[in-house]
């Protein structure tokens, strides 16, 4: 495996990182995820079809939507990846922050072989301070043969969301699961 793996920090922090942002993704994890939905092994679509399989892959009736379709700025403009989706939202990332889908109480979901680039690189510190070592300039490279695709798909679904009202029942949703997670916490145990 390449990168680090989750320190005993992590339990004792229950995921601080994973609570604030869903682990960022490599095309290689992308191309990895849509070979398992298509149940190749090791699936390249041809000319034309990355879009479609981008959306099989995001969308709820392809099974686990685990992604979302992000960006972040730089000089030059936007620079649209896949990250791992937030809780109770949707495969258009509009807000910056939210626990990731596959963390739980015991940890992440995600074996080794699954977890993405921003998760196998960051490395975790007895202090607290984590470091991500898949920078936005890496994820800048990496990314730059799907911003076409990428950000085709994030700006005719934004649209369609704000519309709809999608993104604030998303919002509705999300707090609602987190007073029911500190309802949870603060109620006594019997």
């Amino acid at each position: 495996m390449e990168g680090y793996l989750p320190g005993a920090e992590c339990s004792q922090c229950k995921g601080r990182c994973c609570r604030e942002r869903g682990c960022s993704l490599s095309p290689q994890d992308m191309h990895r995820a849509l070979a398992r939905k298509m149940k190749s092994e090791s699936f390249q679509p041809k000319e034309g079809e990355l879009r479609d399989a981008v959306l099989f892959l995001l969308q709820k009736e392809s099974g686990d939507a685990r992604y979302a379709i992000d960006y972040f700025n730089t000089v030059k403009g936007p620079v649209f990846y896949l990250r791992m989706r937030h809780k109770c939202h949707t495969f258009i990332g509009v807000d910056g922050l939210g626990e990731c889908i596959a963390l739980t109480e015991e940890g992440c979901i995600l074996d080794e072989g699954q977890r993405p680039k921003g998760g196998r690189f960051l490395k975790s510190s007895p202090d607290g301070h984590c470091i991500q070592y898949y920078t936005q300039e890496m994820m800048e490279e990496d990314w730059k043969p799907y911003q076409e695709t990428l950000s085709s798909i994030w700006k005719e679904y934004e649209a369609r969301f704000r519309k709809d009202g999608t993104f604030e029942r998303c919002e509705e949703a999300y707090f609602a699961w987190m007073r029911r997670q500190r309802q949870a916490v603060t109620l006594p145990q019997k």
